[in-house]
């Protein structure tokens, strides 16, 4: 009987060590974007505050697109860090039905999340440098990574509650969803001279950029 006993503490408390371990690793996600925050808090923190409140501040996407500001400043390479990390724990948590939980995993995520960004933006800027239309399309770039990086402000302490407490996973989807939404009707909105008086390379662009890659995530993740 105390041999038997002995047997199930010590399975359960195997269990309970594999799972600390199994994650320890997002943990240490959170606690690196958490560090991110800091140190463009002690940076630039009215910085860290407009893009905090971007999707209700349109101003301030404005005056980002009015200084044009270096992309390759500190500040700029923390956010980008930051929304690259938490992209990439969203999409590692929403595809977790289908990923095994563990953390070679997430680091393909994360190196797919991040060749994607770093391409895209470097197509949009090299097209708009090459048929000369830096100048029209600047406040349309800020705006759409000005409200990208307000998304992963905003998804982070979400992502937290669906970790350590509320997993589920149809909220976590709707609120991506809302915030995405939003996203797509404040870039319309506000671009939308740009954008109806370049219709055809608006949807061309918006199927190449944007549909494309959702579409071969998906097909990826469901093979």
């Amino acid at each position: 009987m105390l041999i038997e006993l002995f047997s199930q503490h010590y399975t359960l408390m195997e269990v309970i060590s594999r799972n600390l371990v199994s994650n320890d690793w997002i943990t240490l996600v959170f606690m690196l974007a958490l560090v991110l925050i800091a140190l463009m808090k002690l940076y630039k923190p009215q910085l860290l505050l407009g893009y905090s409140i971007a999707l209700f501040s349109q101003g301030f996407i404005e005056n980002r697109a009015e200084k044009n500001p270096s992309t390759f400043s500190t500040f700029h390479v923390l956010i980008f860090l930051f929304t690259t990390l938490i992209f990439s724990l969203t999409l590692y948590f929403v595809a977790s039905n289908i990923l095994v939980e563990k953390f070679y995993n997430y680091l393909f995520v994360l190196a797919g999340m991040t060749a994607y960004m770093i391409l895209k933006f470097l197509f949009i800027r090299i097209i708009a440098h090459s048929l000369d239309i830096e100048e029209q399309t600047r406040y349309f770039i800020f705006s759409k990574s000005g409200y990208l990086y307000n998304i992963g402000l905003w998804l982070f302490p979400i992502l937290i509650l669906f970790h350590y407490g509320y997993s589920n996973i149809t909220f976590l989807l709707v609120f991506i969803c809302l915030l995405l939404i939003f996203r797509g009707f404040l870039i319309l909105r506000n671009n939308k001279k740009l954008i109806f008086n370049n219709f055809f390379y608006f949807i061309l662009y918006f199927c190449t950029l944007e549909l494309a890659p959702l579409l071969i995530i998906y097909k990826t993740t469901t093979t």
